[in-house]
């Protein structure tokens, strides 16, 4: 008989460990530095495309320190100056991909809001139209690998809110 063999957990997956905060993990092809399909991924998984999210670092206009997050499904595009109106703030840019490890913690296509809120304190913001789901999917921190969570759990451990990310 085989040993079936014990994937280890990442930062991460214990953050919602220590927090009572039931999860699924899934692992995914991250071939050649290029994910999977989304609408692939959502038939593996069983969803709505819509409910896995992507994680993406946007730098105020007041320096080095002033970053915020946000989570929006991974078919949609955010909109900068929307979200800069709903934050109040003079501008946002994307964060520098290259020095994202240095940022958050986590190389581009790992960032997750679990470790980021954790770990570094940052603002969290949640596409709005997410709220239709119950389950949503974010990154576990490490490229490849995401986990499944019930969405208000997530928001109320990263203190997250809901904002309109896309027109």
């Amino acid at each position: 008989m085989a040993k079936k063999e014990k994937v280890k957990k990442t930062n991460d997956e214990r953050i919602l460990d220590q927090n009572h905060i039931e999860f699924e993990s899934y692992t995914f092809d991250f071939v050649g530095g290029r994910q999977m399909d989304s609408s692939k991924e959502a038939k593996e998984l069983g969803t709505d495309e819509r409910s896995i999210l992507k994680t993406i670092v946007l730098q105020g206009s007041n320096g080095d320190r002033d970053y915020v997050v946000v989570c929006l499904p991974i078919t949609f595009e955010i909109d900068l100056k929307l979200v800069a109106r709903e934050l109040n703030e003079k501008q946002l840019h994307l964060a520098d991909n290259k020095n994202l490890i240095n940022i958050t913690g986590y190389v581009h296509g790992a960032n997750t809001p679990i470790g980021i809120n954790v770990r570094k304190g940052f603002p969290i913001y949640f596409d709005e139209r997410i709220q239709e789901f119950d389950k949503i999917w974010v990154s576990a921190g490490k490229v490849g690998r995401s986990v499944g969570v019930k969405r208000e759990e997530l928001v109320k451990l990263v203190k997250g809110h809901y904002i309109n990310i896309e027109k």
